[in-house]
């Protein structure tokens, strides 16, 4: 899990610092809505999610290519 501090919003971005000081930008829409400077981002990767995803893209290719 990767967690981010908003530093400051500018233009559509918002400049984070990461867990080892560095900063990277971040595209304000994909963050919570009502998101302001302080807040702490987590980002986490949903493996469940995932995996159904796959499976249901494996499956559609399946039906195209055996039919």
């Amino acid at each position: 899990m990767k967690t981010f501090i908003i530093d400051r919003f500018e233009g559509s971005f918002a400049v984070c610092e990461t867990e080892n000081g560095d900063f990277i930008n971040i595209p304000a829409v994909v963050l919570p809505d009502n998101s302001k400077e302080g807040d702490v981002i987590t980002v986490a990767k949903d493996i469940k999610q995932t995996e159904s995803r796959k499976d249901r893209i494996g499956g559609l290719m399946n039906s195209l290519f055996n039919d």
